[in-house]
């Protein structure tokens, strides 16, 4: 679904893959994409969260049973998290191959991602000569600063997603006693419990023009145009974004027309250009006297 959605350049303006909660899926066959993008002059985050079957069967094989002794099940869980947020679903398929869910909310300035890590905010350079300006756009990769969020989470936060799901939705009673609500994702699933938090790849997607180079990896999509994909893993390194393109430079390319047609019209001038003779006897004659060689037989003849 990501990269059909990346072709619609109307509706994207970038993706995140395995981002704020993909922590808790490493290794278990999991994946999660945020969305970030504008449509009919709205901004939406959009998640997408996709279970392949062996591990949608083992999540549910170890659920945990709620107040009403009734075992989790992925879609509820997802659907109380989500629409506790303001998230509404999109669209949802389940099948042999597994379960892939799409919750949506239209966001203000920030996303969710930005709230944990970094804003992608792009510093341009370039450096030219007379005919190409080289542009470099580099900005701080958006997963800086994710897992010091999450590290430094408190027991007793549950205000947002990323804390719902590392501590579940904690609330207190009339006598100040915390209750708890909905688990957190790993304590209604165990089997999640396994996860490797070091190991998680952090990709960044960006959908741009085919015509750039940059850090990351290159998928080409069509119609010219390209997604970016930008690897890290889950720890505390500061790792950049960056895109390099090229841009002709008006003013060189101007000079050179304008050079190229001088020369070709100076040649012009001279291969078209008659030499001038220099006059001869005739020409400075105030008239041509082989005209009138026959004059003499026009003259009466004198008789002897």
């Amino acid at each position: 679904m990501l990269f059909a959605a990346l072709k619609n350049p109307k509706r994207i303006i970038f993706a995140v893959i395995a981002t704020l909660i993909a922590f808790v899926f490493i290794g278990c066959g999991a994946s999660v994409t945020v969305y970030d993008y504008s449509e009919d002059g709205v901004r939406y985050n959009m998640y997408e969260l996709s279970f392949d079957a062996d591990t949608l069967e083992n999540m549910e094989r170890t659920a945990a049973t709620d107040v009403n002794g009734n075992k989790y099940k992925i879609e509820d869980y997802l659907y109380e998290l989500f629409t506790d947020f303001g998230y509404t679903p999109v669209d949802a398929t389940r099948d042999a191959n597994g379960y892939t869910v799409c919750y949506r909310r239209a966001v203000g300035v920030s996303s969710e991602l930005f709230q944990a890590g970094s804003t992608v905010e792009f510093v341009r350079t370039y450096k030219e000569n007379p005919f190409i300006r080289t542009y470099k756009d580099v900005s701080p990769n958006p997963f800086n600063g994710v897992r010091e969020t999450y590290d430094n989470i408190e027991p007793t936060h549950s205000s947002t997603l990323l804390e719902r799901i590392k501590n579940g939705a904690i609330a207190f009673d009339e006598f100040g006693e915390p209750m708890m609500g909905q688990p957190a994702l790993a304590d209604a699933f165990p089997y999640l419990k396994s996860a490797n938090l070091d190991g998680l790849p952090l990709n960044y997607v960006r959908y741009g023009t085919s015509r750039m180079t940059s850090s990351g990896k290159s998928i080409e999509t069509g119609d010219k145009t390209a997604a970016y994909v930008f690897t890290r893993y889950f720890d505390t390194t500061e790792t950049q974004i960056a895109f390099e393109y090229k841009r002709a430079v008006p003013y060189g390319w101007y000079m050179t027309a304008l050079i190229a047609g001088g020369f070709v019209l100076l040649i012009f001038i001279l291969a078209t250009r008659k030499k001038k003779e220099k006059p001869t006897l005739l020409d400075r004659f105030p008239y041509n006297p082989e005209e009138y060689r026959d004059y003499e037989s026009h003259l009466p003849t004198l008789k002897r």
